[in-house]
């Protein structure tokens, strides 16, 4: 039980990251992949916001659904 809490507190901080800070995440796994590239696409910002929102929502599931299945 508490290592799902534990997950899931990580999970929805990632999230949450990710939601408020997609750029971030863009130039430490996507920039250095182009030469070219100073910014993220709207597409991927879009996408990435979208991601960040579904990774903090099951994070928040993992918390408390050990609570409900007792």
């Amino acid at each position: 039980m508490l290592w799902s809490i534990f997950a899931g507190i990580v999970m929805m901080a990632l999230g949450i990251l990710l939601f408020c800070k997609p750029a971030f995440f863009w130039s430490i796994t996507e920039q250095w992949k182009s030469y070219d590239a100073t910014e993220p696409s709207d597409l991927y910002l879009l996408n990435a916001k979208i991601g960040g929102a579904a990774f903090a929502l099951v994070g928040a599931a993992a918390i408390v659904l050990p609570f409900f299945l007792r």
